[in-house]
Formats: C-alpha cells, structure tokens, sequence
C-alpha cells in the first residue's frame, strides 16, 4: 500500500480532524458537503467524532459510514469515551448505551476483572456504531488534589492500581478491535492547569516519573495499547528543550519509544488547545510534533495549514520520506490488525447491543464493589 501511496495520500494519513460543526455553526450530524470535501481533499487518516455529531443509534451510525464511504482508505472514527463525565455517547441518553462509571469509580471497585468487562463493554458498544478508536483509557496516576482535567478521570493515586486498570481496560476493548488510547503522556496527573488553556510546567525528575507517572504506560503498552497520546505538559527537570511533551524529541522518542519501547501509534493531544495554539502556527506544531516522533497529528488548529506544512518539510528534505513511511507502517499495520482495512459493517445491531441488560448488570457490580 505504502508503495502505491502518492505523497500527498501518505501525509494525510498522519492526521485525525474532527468536523464538529457545519457551515452556519450548527452540530454537524449529517456528512456536509464541506466534510465530504475535506475528507477527500486531505485523505486524514481518521476522523474524531465529539457530542455535536453523536444524536442517535441510526443517524451516528450513518455518519460514519457516509464518511468511511467517501474515504480512500478507511479511516480512524475515534471517541473519547472514558467513562465518567467524559462519554460522549454515555451522557447522551437517546443513545441508551451503557453508562460505564468513572475511572475513579473502577478504581475503588479495584477488581482487574470488572475493569476488563469495563472494557469489553465499550469496545462492544463502541464497535456496534462504527467506532473503531477510542482515547482511553486516562493512564494519568491522580496525585494533585487540585487537579483541574484528571481528577475522577484517573483511577486512583496509586501507580500499581491505576497500572492494572488501565491494562485490563486495554485487553477488554482490543478484543473488540477497537484501538486504546492511553493518555496522557508522560502523565497529566500532578498538574494544577488546564492545558487546554495554556502552558502547564511540571518540575518532576526522571526518578519520580519511573516511580509514578510511568508505571500504567509500561503496563499498558505491554498489554499491547494500540496507541499512547501525547500530553501538551513542560518537564524543565527532564528536557533541554524546553518544549512541551507532544513537540519534544527527548520525551517521544527518547523515553517513550526508546526506553519504554512503545511500537505502536504516537498520538498528539488535540493541537489546537491553546498549550500549543497559543505559541506555534498550525504549520510549525504539526512538523515539530512529527520531527520529535509523534505519528498522528489530532486536530490541528487549521488542517490545510498543518498539511500543507508537513508536505513541505517532506519536500524540502526536512523531514525524510522513510520517516513519513516509519509512522505509516504503524498507521497501515494497526488498521489491519484491527480489520479497520476491510471497512466491514458491524454485523451486530446496535440497538441490541447498547445498554443491554448484561452491561448494565456489570456496571451495577462496580458500584456496589466501589461502595456506590
């Protein structure tokens, strides 16, 4: 495939966009005609679906398989479905999928086999709709209490907990092939600020991290995580280059490739949260987050800007055509291996799987083990 690709092909398979609004500013529901236009001008390598396109069983399913239609090569439909206040499928009650606790809520369970059904659970579901990439599960170990993202996102402050959640979590859903997603890399759990809203600096050393932050990623990418996305946090203590982790070549490359031996996808954390939007163009981001080892580029504050700009690195030698074909071979290798390739409809019907009496009955025992 990658032989037959021509550039601009390969360079937009390195992209996940998301398409949360129409035209007139209304939640996009149906494929528009400036989505289809995209989709096929680009080829990104997935979309991101947010609560904005997610209406009902029939209409979502519908949407993604009018996008998976128009797309040369059958794309990424990612979610972020965690559980907890962040489902965008859970908290929409038209839906009627099974509402999966918080990750705070499966950690007090703490019983590796609810938080692998846990995880069967959404992959089931999820697959159903279409769905075959999911942001989750949250591997950040929850250690500032005035965490202002993670908090019940995070299983616990325990490393060895969290560690074991977030690997059976990963084995529930792979199994419906559906791509896990750990994030936040190196750990988003010690923060006071809110990436989303500029830069967050975190002081740890390298020996703190080993003893906190990374144990869940290490458990997690040994149970075989499809993916591990990038957290936009400064480590001054860690790098020289004063860069935050999704544009920095010592901690994607260095650490979670090198040493944690990460094989799968590099993912960054949306690109136009003001951590980075806020400081580098959507050209600049996206070439320095490929350069540092990143393989997917998550919505970038302007597609044409950020594509564009990587074509151009790759043309003018900046970034070399056997390193766009490294993160292509991993795109390409994880859609096989996750049947994404064959671009099947789910042979089960969504209507019978989501929220059906078994999910909910799990659920009910995490609550009761987590004394809800």
């Amino acid at each position: 495939m990658i032989n037959s690709m021509a550039l601009e092909e390969k360079v937009g398979q390195i992209f996940i966009v998301a398409f949360r609004k129409g035209k007139l500013s209304q939640p996009l529901k149906v494929l528009s005609s400036s989505a289809k236009q995209q989709i096929q001008k680009f080829n990104p390598g997935g979309v991101i679906l947010f609560s904005e396109n997610i209406d009902t069983i029939s209409q979502t399913r519908k949407l993604i398989q009018d996008m998976q239609e128009i797309s040369k090569i059958p794309m990424f439909i990612a979610v972020d479905e965690e559980g907890g206040r962040i489902s965008r499928i859970g908290n929409n009650e038209k839906m009627h999928s099974t509402k999966i606790p918080s990750a705070y809520t499966i950690g007090l369970a703490n019983d590796s086999v609810l938080a692998y059904q846990a995880g069967k659970i959404l992959g089931a579901e999820l697959s159903a709709l279409g769905f075959n990439m999911n942001f989750a599960p949250v591997a950040d170990v929850n250690t500032n209490p005035d965490n202002p993202v993670i908090g019940d996102r995070a299983f616990g402050s325990d490393p060895y907990k969290v560690a074991a959640m977030v690997q059976e979590m990963t084995r529930g859903m792979q199994e419906h092939n559906v791509c896990t997603v750990l994030k936040h890399f190196p750990g988003h759990g010690d923060t006071s600020y809110d990436s989303h809203l500029g830069q967050v600096v975190i002081n740890h050393d390298i020996e703190r991290l080993r003893q906190i932050e990374l144990i869940p990623f290490e458990k997690g990418i040994l149970s075989g995580a499809d993916g591990v996305m990038t957290a936009h946090i400064m480590l001054p203590n860690i790098t020289d280059d004063n860069l935050p982790a999704t544009l920095s070549d010592e901690i994607l490359t260095g650490l979670l490739r090198n040493k944690l031996k990460h094989q799968k996808l590099i993912i960054t954390d949306a690109m136009e949260m003001k951590a980075i939007s806020n400081y580098w163009s959507s050209s600049e981001a996206a070439v320095m987050a490929f350069k540092a080892g990143a393989d997917i580029i998550l919505m970038p504050d302007s597609l044409d800007k950020a594509y564009n700009g990587i074509l151009e690195a790759v043309k003018n030698g900046e970034i070399t055509e056997e390193r766009l074909n490294e993160s292509l071979r991993r795109i390409l290798t994880v859609k096989l291996e996750r049947n994404i390739l064959e671009n099947k409809e789910s042979p089960v019907d969504p209507e019978e799987v989501l929220g059906k009496q078994e999910h909910l009955d799990i659920v009910e025992r995490i609550k009761q083990k987590a004394g809800e």
